[in-house]
Protein backbone atom coordinates (compact mmCIF):
# COMPACT_ATOMS: atom_id res chain seq x y z
CA UNK A 1 0.00 0.00 0.00
CA UNK A 2 1.43 3.28 -0.88
CA UNK A 3 2.04 6.26 2.11
CA UNK A 4 -0.07 8.83 2.01
CA UNK A 5 2.47 11.50 2.79
CA UNK A 6 6.10 10.59 2.09
CA UNK A 7 9.37 13.15 3.85
CA UNK A 8 10.59 13.71 0.11
CA UNK A 9 12.07 17.34 -1.47
CA UNK A 10 9.49 19.91 -1.76
CA UNK A 11 9.86 23.76 -1.90
CA UNK A 12 8.12 25.11 0.80
CA UNK A 13 6.85 28.96 1.00
CA UNK A 14 8.85 31.37 3.15
CA UNK A 15 5.86 32.51 5.14
CA UNK A 16 2.21 30.08 5.20
CA UNK A 17 1.05 33.25 2.42
CA UNK A 18 3.81 33.16 0.19
CA UNK A 19 2.98 31.96 -2.90
CA UNK A 20 4.93 29.65 -5.11
CA UNK A 21 6.02 30.62 -8.70
CA UNK A 22 4.31 28.28 -11.40
CA UNK A 23 8.14 26.49 -11.99
CA UNK A 24 8.08 25.85 -8.37
CA UNK A 25 5.09 24.15 -8.09
CA UNK A 26 5.61 22.23 -11.07
CA UNK A 27 8.86 21.19 -9.35
CA UNK A 28 6.76 19.69 -6.16
CA UNK A 29 4.23 17.97 -8.68
CA UNK A 30 6.50 16.21 -10.41
CA UNK A 31 8.71 15.23 -7.22
CA UNK A 32 5.14 14.28 -5.46
CA UNK A 33 3.94 12.13 -8.34
CA UNK A 34 7.56 10.38 -9.08
CA UNK A 35 7.54 9.41 -5.37
CA UNK A 36 4.10 8.14 -6.11
CA UNK A 37 5.57 5.66 -9.16
CA UNK A 38 8.63 4.71 -7.15
CA UNK A 39 6.62 3.61 -4.51
CA UNK A 40 4.10 1.98 -7.03
CA UNK A 41 6.71 0.26 -8.76
CA UNK A 42 8.41 -1.13 -5.68
CA UNK A 43 5.17 -2.84 -5.20
CA UNK A 44 4.52 -4.22 -7.71
CA UNK A 45 8.33 -5.79 -8.03
CA UNK A 46 7.55 -7.44 -4.67
CA UNK A 47 3.80 -8.16 -5.89
CA UNK A 48 5.11 -9.83 -9.02
CA UNK A 49 7.44 -12.83 -7.13
CA UNK A 50 4.48 -13.10 -4.57
CA UNK A 51 2.45 -13.89 -7.47
CA UNK A 52 5.25 -16.63 -9.23
CA UNK A 53 5.37 -18.28 -6.20
CA UNK A 54 1.67 -18.79 -5.90
CA UNK A 55 1.73 -20.22 -9.09
CA UNK A 56 4.29 -22.39 -8.66
CA UNK A 57 3.11 -23.48 -5.40
CA UNK A 58 -0.46 -23.68 -5.78
CA UNK A 59 -1.40 -22.65 -9.67
CA UNK A 60 0.54 -25.87 -11.51
CA UNK A 61 -0.37 -28.60 -8.96
CA UNK A 62 -4.05 -27.36 -9.36
CA UNK A 63 -3.72 -27.38 -13.15
CA UNK A 64 -1.96 -30.87 -13.76
CA UNK A 65 -5.03 -32.19 -11.22
CA UNK A 66 -7.89 -30.91 -13.02
CA UNK A 67 -6.00 -31.55 -16.65
CA UNK A 68 -5.75 -35.51 -15.31
CA UNK A 69 -9.44 -35.37 -14.18
CA UNK A 70 -9.96 -33.46 -17.90
CA UNK A 71 -8.35 -36.75 -19.99
CA UNK A 72 -9.96 -38.89 -17.54
CA UNK A 73 -12.90 -37.52 -18.83
CA UNK A 74 -12.04 -37.42 -22.28
CA UNK A 75 -11.65 -41.40 -21.99
CA UNK A 76 -14.48 -42.30 -20.68
CA UNK A 77 -16.66 -40.41 -23.30
CA UNK A 78 -14.73 -42.69 -25.45
CA UNK A 79 -15.93 -45.63 -23.95
CA UNK A 80 -19.72 -44.48 -23.00
CA UNK A 81 -19.63 -43.47 -27.37
CA UNK A 82 -19.37 -47.26 -28.41
CA UNK A 83 -22.30 -47.87 -26.11
CA UNK A 84 -25.60 -48.91 -27.51
CA UNK A 85 -28.33 -46.32 -26.87
CA UNK A 86 -27.13 -43.08 -27.59
CA UNK A 87 -28.65 -41.24 -30.03
CA UNK A 88 -26.58 -39.50 -33.29
CA UNK A 89 -27.03 -36.09 -31.95
CA UNK A 90 -25.84 -37.48 -28.20
CA UNK A 91 -22.78 -39.17 -30.41
CA UNK A 92 -21.94 -35.86 -32.30
CA UNK A 93 -22.07 -34.06 -28.72
CA UNK A 94 -19.88 -36.75 -27.34
CA UNK A 95 -17.63 -36.73 -30.27
CA UNK A 96 -17.28 -32.58 -30.09
CA UNK A 97 -16.13 -32.90 -26.34
CA UNK A 98 -13.63 -35.29 -26.82
CA UNK A 99 -12.40 -33.07 -29.81
CA UNK A 100 -12.53 -30.04 -27.74
CA UNK A 101 -10.75 -32.04 -24.83
CA UNK A 102 -8.04 -33.69 -26.37
CA UNK A 103 -7.25 -30.46 -28.48
CA UNK A 104 -7.05 -28.32 -25.52
CA UNK A 105 -5.08 -30.45 -23.59
CA UNK A 106 -2.18 -31.28 -26.30
CA UNK A 107 -2.40 -27.88 -26.94
CA UNK A 108 -1.87 -26.13 -23.75
CA UNK A 109 -0.47 -28.85 -21.69
CA UNK A 110 1.77 -31.11 -23.68
CA UNK A 111 -0.83 -34.46 -23.35
CA UNK A 112 0.57 -35.61 -26.48
CA UNK A 113 -0.47 -39.64 -25.68
CA UNK A 114 -3.84 -37.94 -26.69
CA UNK A 115 -3.39 -37.45 -30.27
CA UNK A 116 -4.78 -40.90 -31.01
CA UNK A 117 -7.68 -40.24 -29.37
CA UNK A 118 -8.05 -36.94 -31.13
CA UNK A 119 -7.43 -38.71 -34.53
CA UNK A 120 -10.74 -41.48 -33.63
CA UNK A 121 -12.90 -38.53 -33.66
CA UNK A 122 -11.17 -36.31 -36.27
CA UNK A 123 -11.94 -36.20 -39.85
CA UNK A 124 -7.53 -35.14 -40.30
CA UNK A 125 -5.21 -36.40 -37.59
CA UNK A 126 -4.30 -33.50 -35.06
CA UNK A 127 -0.72 -32.67 -36.75
CA UNK A 128 -2.03 -31.97 -40.07
CA UNK A 129 -5.07 -29.73 -38.63
CA UNK A 130 -2.39 -28.12 -36.46
CA UNK A 131 -0.26 -27.27 -39.65
CA UNK A 132 -3.16 -26.13 -41.39
CA UNK A 133 -4.16 -23.82 -38.34
CA UNK A 134 -1.20 -22.79 -38.03
CA UNK A 135 -0.61 -21.69 -42.02
CA UNK A 136 -3.85 -20.33 -42.05
CA UNK A 137 -3.69 -18.05 -38.59
CA UNK A 138 0.01 -16.79 -40.12
CA UNK A 139 -1.04 -15.78 -42.90
CA UNK A 140 -3.69 -13.84 -41.08
CA UNK A 141 -1.69 -12.53 -38.98
CA UNK A 142 0.77 -11.20 -42.20
CA UNK A 143 -2.13 -9.53 -43.73
CA UNK A 144 -3.34 -7.77 -40.75
CA UNK A 145 0.43 -6.10 -39.85
CA UNK A 146 0.63 -5.40 -43.34
CA UNK A 147 -3.09 -3.77 -43.52
CA UNK A 148 -2.74 -1.87 -40.28
CA UNK A 149 1.18 -1.44 -39.70
CA UNK A 150 2.62 -1.55 -43.42
CA UNK A 151 5.17 -4.08 -42.22
CA UNK A 152 5.97 -7.55 -44.43
CA UNK A 153 7.07 -10.04 -42.25
CA UNK A 154 8.35 -13.57 -43.14
CA UNK A 155 7.05 -16.68 -42.64
CA UNK A 156 10.11 -17.74 -39.98
CA UNK A 157 9.13 -14.25 -38.58
CA UNK A 158 5.30 -14.86 -37.57
CA UNK A 159 4.99 -17.27 -34.18
CA UNK A 160 1.66 -17.62 -33.03
CA UNK A 161 3.32 -20.17 -30.44
CA UNK A 162 5.83 -17.71 -28.83
CA UNK A 163 4.47 -14.30 -28.37
CA UNK A 164 6.67 -12.99 -26.94
CA UNK A 165 9.30 -13.78 -29.19
CA UNK A 166 7.31 -12.35 -32.13
CA UNK A 167 6.12 -9.04 -30.42
CA UNK A 168 9.85 -8.30 -29.83
CA UNK A 169 10.53 -9.37 -33.78
CA UNK A 170 7.89 -6.58 -34.57
CA UNK A 171 9.42 -3.94 -32.27
CA UNK A 172 12.45 -4.51 -33.98
CA UNK A 173 10.26 -3.96 -37.58
CA UNK A 174 8.52 -0.96 -36.26
CA UNK A 175 12.06 0.55 -35.13
CA UNK A 176 13.67 -0.10 -38.06
CA UNK A 177 10.52 1.68 -40.46
CA UNK A 178 10.61 4.62 -37.62
CA UNK A 179 14.46 5.15 -38.30
CA UNK A 180 13.85 4.74 -41.92
CA UNK A 181 11.22 7.65 -41.62
CA UNK A 182 13.40 9.51 -40.16
CA UNK A 183 16.29 9.37 -42.39
CA UNK A 184 13.65 10.22 -45.30
CA UNK A 185 12.62 12.96 -43.46
CA UNK A 186 15.99 14.36 -42.26
CA UNK A 187 17.00 14.29 -45.92
CA UNK A 188 14.46 16.84 -46.72
CA UNK A 189 15.08 20.54 -46.35
CA UNK A 190 14.09 21.69 -42.99
CA UNK A 191 12.23 25.42 -42.58
CA UNK A 192 13.52 27.69 -40.29
CA UNK A 193 10.99 27.87 -37.35
CA UNK A 194 12.04 23.46 -37.33
CA UNK A 195 15.66 24.08 -37.31
CA UNK A 196 15.00 26.77 -34.67
CA UNK A 197 12.86 24.82 -32.44
CA UNK A 198 15.68 21.71 -32.83
CA UNK A 199 18.14 23.78 -31.77
CA UNK A 200 16.34 25.21 -28.40
CA UNK A 201 15.23 21.06 -27.72
CA UNK A 202 19.08 20.40 -27.52
CA UNK A 203 19.86 23.30 -26.14
CA UNK A 204 17.23 22.45 -23.78
CA UNK A 205 18.17 18.85 -23.29
CA UNK A 206 22.13 19.99 -22.91
CA UNK A 207 21.26 22.51 -19.47
CA UNK A 208 18.67 19.71 -17.94
CA UNK A 209 22.06 17.28 -18.62
CA UNK A 210 24.78 19.90 -17.05
CA UNK A 211 22.02 20.21 -14.07
CA UNK A 212 21.76 16.95 -13.05
CA UNK A 213 25.34 16.32 -13.75
CA UNK A 214 26.41 19.61 -11.02
CA UNK A 215 24.51 17.83 -8.55
CA UNK A 216 26.29 14.79 -8.93
CA UNK A 217 29.86 16.71 -8.99
CA UNK A 218 28.89 17.88 -5.36
CA UNK A 219 27.80 14.48 -4.09
CA UNK A 220 31.25 13.05 -5.65
CA UNK A 221 33.20 15.56 -4.47
CA UNK A 222 31.92 15.78 -0.62
CA UNK A 223 31.56 11.91 -0.21
CA UNK A 224 34.65 10.56 -2.56
CA UNK A 225 35.68 7.56 -0.13
CA UNK A 226 39.17 7.65 -0.96
CA UNK A 227 40.20 10.94 0.85
CA UNK A 228 38.67 9.28 4.11
CA UNK A 229 40.99 7.98 6.92
CA UNK A 230 38.34 6.57 9.22
CA UNK A 231 37.25 2.75 8.53
CA UNK A 232 34.14 3.56 9.48
CA UNK A 233 33.32 6.52 7.67
CA UNK A 234 34.92 4.93 4.51
CA UNK A 235 32.51 2.29 4.70
CA UNK A 236 30.23 5.04 4.86
CA UNK A 237 30.58 6.99 2.02
CA UNK A 238 31.26 3.83 0.02
CA UNK A 239 28.05 2.66 0.11
CA UNK A 240 26.33 6.76 -0.49
CA UNK A 241 28.73 6.59 -3.38
CA UNK A 242 27.60 3.48 -4.66
CA UNK A 243 23.84 4.92 -4.11
CA UNK A 244 25.10 8.33 -5.86
CA UNK A 245 26.00 6.28 -9.34
CA UNK A 246 23.08 4.33 -9.53
CA UNK A 247 21.09 7.07 -8.99
CA UNK A 248 23.22 9.23 -11.68
CA UNK A 249 23.01 6.61 -14.26
CA UNK A 250 19.08 6.30 -14.13
CA UNK A 251 18.97 9.98 -13.91
CA UNK A 252 17.34 9.93 -10.78
CA UNK A 253 17.59 13.97 -9.51
CA UNK A 254 14.99 13.42 -6.97
CA UNK A 255 17.42 10.56 -5.60
CA UNK A 256 20.44 12.85 -5.51
CA UNK A 257 18.59 15.55 -4.09
CA UNK A 258 17.55 13.73 -0.92
CA UNK A 259 21.28 12.40 -0.72
CA UNK A 260 22.63 16.01 -0.97
CA UNK A 261 20.15 16.42 2.10
CA UNK A 262 20.44 13.55 3.82
CA UNK A 263 24.20 14.44 4.01
CA UNK A 264 23.91 18.46 4.65
CA UNK A 265 25.40 19.48 1.58
CA UNK A 266 22.18 21.32 0.81
CA UNK A 267 19.08 22.67 3.14
CA UNK A 268 15.46 22.95 2.94
CA UNK A 269 16.83 26.85 2.49
CA UNK A 270 18.86 26.03 -0.05
CA UNK A 271 15.40 23.84 -1.87
CA UNK A 272 13.35 26.72 -1.53
CA UNK A 273 15.83 29.17 -3.31
CA UNK A 274 16.36 27.42 -6.19
CA UNK A 275 16.95 29.91 -9.14
CA UNK A 276 14.15 29.86 -11.55
CA UNK A 277 16.39 29.43 -14.60
CA UNK A 278 17.69 26.20 -12.83
CA UNK A 279 14.87 24.74 -11.95
CA UNK A 280 13.18 24.62 -15.17
CA UNK A 281 16.16 22.55 -15.73
CA UNK A 282 15.39 20.39 -13.01
CA UNK A 283 12.04 19.98 -13.94
CA UNK A 284 12.87 18.78 -17.15
CA UNK A 285 14.87 16.03 -16.30
CA UNK A 286 12.34 15.46 -13.29
CA UNK A 287 9.33 15.23 -16.31
CA UNK A 288 11.95 12.60 -17.91
CA UNK A 289 12.46 10.69 -15.11
CA UNK A 290 8.61 11.04 -14.28
CA UNK A 291 7.79 9.54 -18.54
CA UNK A 292 10.25 6.47 -17.76
CA UNK A 293 8.76 5.10 -14.00
CA UNK A 294 5.13 5.66 -15.60
CA UNK A 295 6.17 3.45 -18.65
CA UNK A 296 7.45 0.91 -16.30
CA UNK A 297 4.51 0.82 -14.31
CA UNK A 298 2.66 0.67 -17.48
CA UNK A 299 4.66 -2.14 -18.43
CA UNK A 300 4.20 -4.06 -15.56
CA UNK A 301 0.45 -3.81 -15.52
CA UNK A 302 -0.48 -4.62 -19.24
CA UNK A 303 1.60 -7.83 -18.41
CA UNK A 304 -0.28 -8.82 -15.80
CA UNK A 305 -3.51 -7.92 -17.38
CA UNK A 306 -2.79 -10.45 -19.98
CA UNK A 307 -1.95 -12.98 -17.53
CA UNK A 308 -5.21 -12.21 -15.21
CA UNK A 309 -6.80 -11.75 -18.60
CA UNK A 310 -8.18 -8.64 -17.95
CA UNK A 311 -9.51 -5.89 -20.58
CA UNK A 312 -6.59 -3.31 -21.05
CA UNK A 313 -8.95 -0.50 -19.96
CA UNK A 314 -9.76 -2.21 -16.51
CA UNK A 315 -8.14 -0.67 -13.39
CA UNK A 316 -5.31 -3.18 -11.67
CA UNK A 317 -3.78 -2.47 -8.41
CA UNK A 318 -1.15 -4.71 -7.08
CA UNK A 319 -4.24 -5.73 -4.28
CA UNK A 320 -6.41 -6.40 -6.99
CA UNK A 321 -3.81 -8.39 -8.81
CA UNK A 322 -3.73 -11.21 -6.04
CA UNK A 323 -7.06 -11.00 -5.05
CA UNK A 324 -8.13 -11.88 -8.53
CA UNK A 325 -5.56 -14.54 -8.69
CA UNK A 326 -6.52 -16.33 -5.32
CA UNK A 327 -10.11 -15.99 -6.67
CA UNK A 328 -9.16 -17.73 -9.56
CA UNK A 329 -7.77 -20.05 -7.70
CA UNK A 330 -11.03 -20.90 -5.78
CA UNK A 331 -12.44 -21.29 -8.99
CA UNK A 332 -10.42 -23.73 -10.18
CA UNK A 333 -10.53 -25.69 -7.42
CA UNK A 334 -14.37 -26.09 -7.53
CA UNK A 335 -13.91 -26.95 -11.13
CA UNK A 336 -11.90 -29.88 -9.87
CA UNK A 337 -14.77 -30.72 -7.70
CA UNK A 338 -17.20 -30.53 -10.01
CA UNK A 339 -15.81 -32.65 -12.70
CA UNK A 340 -14.73 -35.21 -10.22
CA UNK A 341 -18.75 -35.50 -9.58
CA UNK A 342 -18.87 -35.39 -12.90
CA UNK A 343 -16.63 -38.60 -13.92
CA UNK A 344 -18.69 -40.72 -11.28
CA UNK A 345 -22.26 -39.38 -12.65
CA UNK A 346 -21.11 -39.90 -16.14
CA UNK A 347 -20.50 -43.69 -15.68
CA UNK A 348 -24.25 -43.88 -15.53
CA UNK A 349 -25.69 -43.58 -19.27
CA UNK A 350 -29.00 -42.23 -17.89
CA UNK A 351 -26.97 -39.32 -16.19
CA UNK A 352 -24.94 -39.13 -19.36
CA UNK A 353 -27.44 -37.98 -21.51
CA UNK A 354 -29.66 -35.94 -19.26
CA UNK A 355 -26.49 -33.81 -19.43
CA UNK A 356 -25.69 -33.82 -23.41
CA UNK A 357 -29.38 -32.35 -23.48
CA UNK A 358 -27.78 -29.37 -22.22
CA UNK A 359 -24.38 -29.67 -23.83
CA UNK A 360 -23.77 -26.83 -26.65
CA UNK A 361 -21.46 -27.59 -29.52
CA UNK A 362 -20.97 -23.70 -29.81
CA UNK A 363 -19.82 -22.82 -25.84
CA UNK A 364 -17.70 -25.93 -25.12
CA UNK A 365 -17.67 -27.48 -22.23
CA UNK A 366 -16.86 -24.94 -20.07
CA UNK A 367 -15.59 -21.23 -20.85
CA UNK A 368 -13.30 -21.48 -17.38
CA UNK A 369 -11.05 -23.91 -19.77
CA UNK A 370 -9.83 -21.19 -22.04
CA UNK A 371 -8.71 -18.89 -19.39
CA UNK A 372 -6.78 -21.51 -17.60
CA UNK A 373 -5.06 -22.17 -20.70
CA UNK A 374 -3.78 -18.61 -20.62
CA UNK A 375 -3.43 -17.93 -16.61
CA UNK A 376 0.82 -17.78 -16.63
CA UNK A 377 3.14 -15.86 -14.81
Amino acid sequence: MLKPDSNIVRIEGEAKLAKLSPAQKKFNSLIKKIDQQKQLLAVWQETIPYLQKLSAEKLEPLLKTYSGYRAELAQLLDEQYAVKGFTAKQREKMAHLILDTCADLINQHGMEELKPLYNKYSEADFDTESQEIGDFSNDVMKSILKGSLGIDMDDEEIDLENPELMAERLRERIEAQRQQHEERRGKRKKTAKQLKKEAELKAAEEDAGKAIRAVYRQLTTALHPDREQDPEEHKRKTELMQRVTVAYKKKDLLQLLELQLAVEQIDQAHINNIAEDRLKHFNRVLQGQLDQLQDEVQEVEMTLKMNLQLMPFEQLTPQRAISRFKRDLDGLRLEINQIKHDLNRFKDVKHLKAWLKNYRMDRGMDDFDDFLGDLKF
